[in-house]
């Protein structure tokens, strides 16, 4: 299993300035994570995993929105798409579900992101572990992941 010390690797590996934040508790959810860090829900980012006609792909919305599942189908032009189950993730990233980070994953998973996630200058992203967060600015994130950007984010 994957810890925060492999997203930190493959960040310093790159030269990318980053933060690894140890967190006093778990913190699964966006919310919680926000609320623990003392910053804006929206500057926390999503890393979620789905699966697409039986291929991963690793989407990314701010902590505010849920991935509109209807606009990923339509992005991937794929017929069958649901959330990765718990060990699919496991084996994909090498990281428990709910710890996933955008980076430093186990293997190469295509990566979909809403355009808010680069909004905030800086954003609070999976660590590696439910209790560790990563603090990276957006435009590094962004540079870094070569993600498609398009929007798949739903508000509300």
């Amino acid at each position: 299993m994957r810890s925060f010390a492999d997203v930190h690797d493959a960040l310093s590996a790159r030269g990318i300035g980053h933060e690894i934040i140890q967190l006093s508790s778990s913190s699964r959810t966006a919310e919680s994570a926000a609320e623990a860090l003392g910053v804006p829900v929206a500057s926390v980012i999503k890393s979620l995993v789905f699966m697409a006609d039986g291929r991963p792909v690793l989407a990314l919305v701010d902590g505010e929105a849920t991935v509109d599942t209807e606009a990923l189908s339509r992005e991937l032009g794929a017929r069958d798409l649901s959330l990765a189950r718990g060990r699919d993730v496991r084996d994909l990233t090498g990281y428990k579900p709910g710890a996933v980070p955008p980076v430093g994953l186990e293997t190469e998973i295509p990566v979909l992101a809403d355009p808010a996630v680069f909004v905030p200058e800086v954003v609070y992203c999976g660590g590696g572990t439910t209790t560790t967060m990563l603090r990276i600015r957006a435009a590094d994130l962004e540079g870094l992941l070569a993600a498609r950007v398009v929007p798949i984010a739903r508000r509300g």
